[in-house]
């Protein structure tokens, strides 16, 4: 199992976060692209290949968040399908083996006594549009980059129909965030543990009552039962501060020393 750092907000550069990984003796970078020097195209710049050589660790990448592939307005169902497309070719030219990213539960109208999801209510459209998405990533990715499903605390049907659909391909798999799972009552878990076979990525954080991405050691969770429930590649230690991960590492030692690759 390879443990991995973000990319935070404190940086500036690729390089910056490669260079911090290497020096905690982390294996990987998870670059997120919702981060201007992390967009695709800042990407396509990027030497990825010589960062990883000179650094001794390797990228995974955090697809754009705002990913909305399955909008009912096939212009943008197509250019999100299309960003996905142009990740996974990225990764696939310099050895990125996985792509996070998160389901949308889409547009809801507010009616006096609850909100409706419009996915759930055109479900046929909306499988639709899962099917496309599965059909061009599968190929694209064949057996070399991954595609996680990252859990955000969704409840609704429509969404796990949805993530039935992709895993019916081997190009997907899924991703436990344990932070925001205790976060949302463990919500995702049962879902999660129905389909632990294919929780092959964590994010690991602490959490206390609705807060998340505190330090290890610093919350309630119980970390170590949640990741040997499951038999996961890689775990990102998804604290969002550098001092926060340089805090969680006397934890990472004492309690998970045991599961991690070194370099």
């Amino acid at each position: 199992m390879d443990l991995g750092i973000p990319t935070l907000v404190e940086m500036t550069t690729i390089e910056e976060a490669a260079q911090l990984a290497s020096a905690l003796g982390f294996s990987f970078v998870e670059l997120n692209m919702n981060l201007p020097w992390c967009t695709l195209e800042k990407l396509h710049q990027a030497d990825l290949k010589s960062l990883q050589r000179e650094y001794g660790i390797y990228f995974t990448l955090h697809a754009d968040e705002n990913l909305f592939f399955c909008d009912f307005s096939e212009r943008i169902s197509r250019a999100h399908t299309e960003n996905m497309l142009d990740a996974i070719h990225l990764c696939k030219e310099n050895g990125l083996p996985l792509i996070n990213f998160h389901m949308s539960r889409g547009v809801y109208f507010t009616l006096p006594d609850k909100k409706v999801y419009l996915f759930s209510v055109y479900r046929d459209e909306y499988m639709k549009k899962i099917q496309q998405f599965k059909k061009a990533c599968e190929q694209a990715a064949g057996n070399t980059v991954k595609l996680c499903i990252e859990n955000t605390g969704i409840k609704e049907s429509f969404v796990w129909e949805g993530v039935d659909a992709l895993l019916s391909s081997n190009a997907f798999q899924l991703t436990w965030d344990l932070g925001h799972d205790y976060s949302a009552n463990c919500c995702d878990k049962p879902n999660l543990m129905m389909r632990k076979e294919r929780v092959i990525h964590m994010h690991l954080h602490d959490a206390l009552g609705k807060e998340c991405h505190l330090p290890m050691g610093k919350g309630k969770l119980d970390a170590v039962a949640c990741i040997n429930s499951v038999h996961s590649e890689r775990i990102v230690l998804e604290v969002k501060t550098i001092a926060g991960i340089r805090e969680s590492l006397p934890w990472l030692n004492q309690h998970l020393a045991k599961h991690f690759n070194k370099q």
